[in-house]
Parts: structure tokens; C-alpha cells; sequence
């Protein structure tokens, strides 16, 4: 009889969250699926059109263009993590004003995605701080108009991603490097092991799980790109990315675009994580 109640007890908790999470992700998840298949414009009758939706977005340039931009994001997370790696194994250990530091480190992810924009684009300007500094070191060939060129306006704004999140990547890295008992690293000295073996065999094992999360958080980030670029060119001059293109359709009656768009980022997203779960087991 006891055990019965218990049993209840445990339903009765679990039912109303299954209810919430059924009603308020799965009916979404799939109705957004169903209406990516239809040119529903938000208003008046359905009519479904199969996969034409997610044809124009694999076949159309303007499309196509938005998944090079997203790649652009990826590859300035690669030097982003090899920087916030290397730093965090060079200062790995305790000194003074080593909160202070993380702190300062920190600040940049911290700030909100306005007063980020707003700073890179009195920066990246015509006559801004990098073409001002560019001049007074003699360098006036290296100008440009960085956020009017098609070739570099893309490149641009995906780097200041490293400014943004190489705290961030730096302080996961640093707080698993601080797991990892010292006596591993004196029994390695002992047996005459240089720095690089230390860190291949010592510290790059201890901390995988670390670096595969980071690299996962890249991939679905650079996916999900949206706020810097929607702020400083609001999508124009080649800078569109799949969720801003979602807020264009959107606010262009192209709802079922929309949706298929959005289908599109989540299976993306779903499969970096199925990747992620598959590469980086419990041991």
C-alpha cells in the first residue's frame, strides 16, 4: 500500500510538468514543422506545398549566401578557442589578482548586444578607431570600408565574436585545467616530460569534454548568429543569417519561410548536439 502511494506521488509530480513540456515544445515543434510546408502568410487559408520551401532555400543564392555568413562565425571561433586554450594553460595555477583578471576577461561577454554593436560601429566606421589607428601607424594602404565591402563586411562582424566570447571560452578552460591534480604534473616532471608532453597527455585528456562543449556551443552559435549583425546592418550588404532571414520572412507575411527556416536551424542544432553526445562519452 505504501509503495502504491509513492508510486502515485510520482506520477502526479511528473504529469503536470509532461503536460506543460507536451503542450508548450512538442504541439509547437510539430505545427511549425507542418506549416513549413505550406506559403502561409500568417492570415487567410493554408495551402500546403511540400518541400517547395525548403528547395528555395537550398537552391536560391540570396539563401545560400546565409549559410557562408554562418561559416564565417565558425571559422573566428577556431582562433577564438586556441587563444582562450593557450592562455589558460600558460596561467594555469594560483597568483595575485587572478579574480581580478578573470573579471576583466569576463566583461566583454557580460555586456548587452546593443552597447556591443554600437562600440564596433564607431569602430569598424569609415573614420573610425581602426582606420585612425591603421594612419597613425602608417599602414593607410590597410583601410577600408570595412562594413560597405562585400568581401569584408562578413568577416567584419563575425570577429568580433573572439572579442565577445574569448573570456567566456578562457574561463571554462581555465576552471578544468584547476581540476586536474598537481601530482600529475609533478610525477610527469619528474620523469622528464617537456611542457607540450604535459599538455598532451595531462591536461588537452582532463579537459576534452570542456573543448567538445565549446566547439558545440560554436557550431549551434554561429548557426543562431543574430542581435550583432541585425543591429549594426539590420540583414543588408550580405550580412543576412538564417534567423534574421526568419525575422525578415516573418515580418514579411512569409510565415510558412519562416518556419521552414526555423525547422532548418533546429535539426541543425539537434544534430550538433547528437554529435556531441556521440564523441564525448561518460567514461
Amino acid at each position: 500500500m505504501k509503495s502504491k502511494r509513492r508510486s502515485l506521488f510520482i506520477v502526479l509530480f511528473l504529469v503536470f510538468p509532461m503536460i506543460h513540456l507536451i503542450i508548450f515544445s512538442y504541439v509547437p515543434i510539430i505545427g511549425n514543422f507542418v506549416l513549413s510546408l505550406t506559403n502561409w502568410r500568417g492570415f487567410g487559408d493554408i495551402n500546403f506545398i511540400g518541400l517547395r520551401n525548403y528547395e528555395k532555400m537550398f537552391t536560391n543564392t540570396e539563401y545560400i549566401k546565409m549559410f557562408k555568413n554562418c561559416g564565417w562565425y565558425f571559422l573566428v571561433s577556431i582562433p577564438q578557442l586556441i587563444f582562450a586554450l593557450l592562455l589558460a594553460v600558460v596561467i594555469n595555477g594560483k597568483f595575485r589578482g587572478l579574480n581580478v583578471f578573470k573579471g576583466i576577461l569576463i566583461i566583454p561577454y557580460l555586456l548587452n548586444g546593443v552597447i556591443i554593436s554600437t562600440i564596433f560601429i564607431i569602430f569598424f566606421n569609415n573614420t573610425g578607431s581602426l582606420n585612425t589607428i591603421l594612419g597613425w601607424l602608417g599602414l593607410d594602404s590597410l583601410q577600408h570600408q570595412w562594413l560597405q565591402d562585400l568581401n569584408l563586411v562578413n568577416p567584419s562582424i563575425a570577429s568580433i565574436s573572439i572579442w565577445r566570447y574569448y573570456g567566456m571560452n578562457f574561463i571554462m578552460f581555465f576552471g578544468a585545467l584547476q581540476t586536474i591534480p598537481t601530482e600529475l604534473y609533478e610525477a610527469a616532471t619528474l620523469d622528464g616530460c617537456s611542457k607540450w608532453q604535459e599538455i598532451r597527455y595531462i591536461s588537452l585528456p582532463f579537459i576534452k569534454k570542456v573543448l567538445f562543449i565549446n566547439i558545440l556551443l560554436s557550431v549551434s552559435g554561429s548557426i543562431q548568429v543574430f542581435e550583432i549583425p541585425y543591429i549594426m546592418m539590420n540583414g543588408s550588404n550580405g550580412t543576412g543569417t538564417p534567423v534574421i532571414m526568419i525575422q525578415q520572412s516573418m515580418s514579411t507575411n512569409k510565415v510558412g519561410f519562416a518556419a521552414a527556416l526555423s525547422v532548418m536551424v533546429f535539426v541543425i542544432v539537434l544534430i550538433v548536439v547528437g554529435l556531441q553526445r556521440l564523441l564525448v562519452k561518460e567514461d
